[in-house]
């Protein structure tokens, strides 16, 4: 399975254009390429359709540099219908994978909408 890339929007204190939001991919998930520019991450989620208990998981990192995954995935359950979730920061130290990319997995039944990542300097 090939993972869908998110486009990071790098937040640097001067004005800058925002990228388009990507899609969601259920059926392939998604990815933060290797070599973002980032330590933290901020992931915005505009879903404009969710069932209950429909999830989102930013998947702990496997091995070094990960220091932190033991602590695990971090999960979101959604409410269901429309709702917009804000997750963050997501720190490299917890989720980093060995090939340096971050994964974020989608799952449920009617899940849709847009993601939006922002890099914190």
């Amino acid at each position: 399975m090939v993972r869908s890339e998110i486009t990071v929007n790098e937040l640097n204190g001067a004005f800058a254009n925002h990228e388009t939001a990507d899609a969601i991919d259920k059926g392939n998930d998604h990815v933060i390429a290797e070599g973002a520019n980032f330590k933290r991450l901020i992931l915005s989620f505009e879903l404009s359709a969710a069932t209950a208990a429909d999830t989102i998981t930013i998947v702990a990192g496997t091995a070094h540099p990960a220091f932190r995954r033991g602590l695990g995935d971090l999960v979101f359950s959604a409410a269901g219908g429309a709702e917009r979730v804000c997750i963050g920061p997501i720190e490299t130290a917890r989720y980093l994978q060995a090939d340096g990319t971050i994964h974020i997995d989608i799952a449920g039944t009617s899940i849709a909408g847009t993601i939006d990542a922002y890099a914190l300097p």
